[in-house]
């Protein structure tokens, strides 16, 4: 038993190295080779994982209470659910793992964006995967599909070339980020008619799929 127990710890201990000189050397790579005349771009991009958060739901909530579409109204509250979700993921994980920032460990790394919570996960690339994957599992529309998982993609590109979190730390966020996105959908379609309910007042809201 000794043996095995001893070849499975130096195995598991040798992939995890692998992973994080990985981690580290793509890091490296995308922050330095990104084209610095762009980096505004990529600090707007950055930003606009929270800016969208906050204008999508009170958008369509303002549509779906003048156009008297109670569905819109439901996607309003379905996307701030989802949010929720994601921030209670990022909060449990952010201090619990307490990974140190890539510019803080590794001095090859240029820090471009202003960054002081830990590294794990990325929030701004989990509020952009949260949003995205909810409005494309609420709206059918391939353009507006594209769009959406283009943005996010790029805002989670944006957090490795700025040089503030680890690609290990932006796949995580994906993940999390998506996760919330498809509980909250879950939650909705499973509860559609109770959520109705509350939402109608008398015949003044119409139900639209």
């Amino acid at each position: 038993m000794f043996l095995p127990s001893t070849l499975l710890l130096i195995l598991t201990t040798t992939l995890f190295e692998t992973l994080a000189q990985l981690d580290i050397a793509t890091l490296e790579l995308l922050n330095s080779s990104r084209a610095t005349d762009l980096d505004y771009l990529l600090l707007t991009l950055t930003v606009s994982a929270y800016g969208l958060g906050a204008c999508v739901p009170l958008y369509l909530y303002l549509a779906g209470h003048f156009r008297k579409i109670a569905s819109l109204k439901l996607k309003a509250y379905q996307y701030v659910f989802a949010m929720g979700l994601n921030i209670l993921f990022i909060g449990l994980l952010k201090y619990t793992v307490d990974r140190p920032r890539p510019f803080v460990t590794h001095d090859t790394i240029e820090q471009i964006a202003e960054a002081s919570s830990p590294s794990f996960p990325s929030g701004h690339t989990a509020y952009a995967f949260t949003a995205a994957i909810v409005l494309v599992l609420m709206f059918r529309h391939p353009v507006l599909r594209g769009l959406l998982l283009t943005w996010a993609v790029l805002v989670a590109y944006s957090r490795l070339a700025l040089g503030v979190h680890y690609p290990s730390d932006v796949l995580g966020s994906m993940l999390l980020g998506s996760a919330a996105a498809f509980l909250s959908t879950y939650a909705f379609r499973k509860h559609r008619e109770q959520f109705y309910t509350l939402l109608r007042r008398g015949r003044s809201l119409r139900i639209m799929p």
